[in-house]
């Protein structure tokens, strides 16, 4: 009977966990943000797309290797599409802590590239979020690799 109990005991634990973590990344019902990320290349780019209540509103772009006209490579940029008050704001979550952001800018505004040397191949994750003052809708922080 001990094991029986200790079997159900670990299964719901593992459920309860499992739909915290599932749940952590999604917006809420009311949450007018929703994130779309783009299939990634070859060489390990990609773009997480922000829309706000459907419209598109701006984007975390992920350069994994240079191209020949300047823009860096293991880089990332966010752009502000919309002049709805939100701004846009990309955290590096690992390999490192690196963040792009437009706060403080009016739309239509591009980001400086935020970039660092990395290992050819190491997988990055990134997060995209809409934000005010205190105020953030995020993504689930998203792979490509460098």
């Amino acid at each position: 009977m001990k094991k029986r109990f200790a079997t159900l005991l670990a299964a719901c634990t593992f459920m309860v966990g499992s739909s915290l973590m599932l749940g952590a990344g999604h917006a809420q019902a009311d949450d007018p943000f929703t994130f779309e990320k783009s299939a990634v290349s070859s060489d390990g780019s990609y773009t997480i797309a922000a829309y706000y209540n459907g419209t598109y509103a701006g984007l975390m772009e992920w350069n994994a290797d240079p191209i020949p006209d300047g823009t860096p490579g293991d880089a990332f940029r966010v752009i502000d599409r919309l002049s709805d008050g939100y701004g846009m704001e990309a955290t590096m979550i690992s390999p490192e802590h690196r963040v792009a952001t437009t706060r403080g800018h009016s739309a239509v505004y591009f980001s400086p590239w935020t970039s660092g040397n990395l290992t050819e191949g190491t997988k990055v994750f990134i997060q995209l979020c809409a934000v005010k003052g205190d105020y953030e809708s995020c993504s689930i922080a998203y792979s490509g690799h460098a």
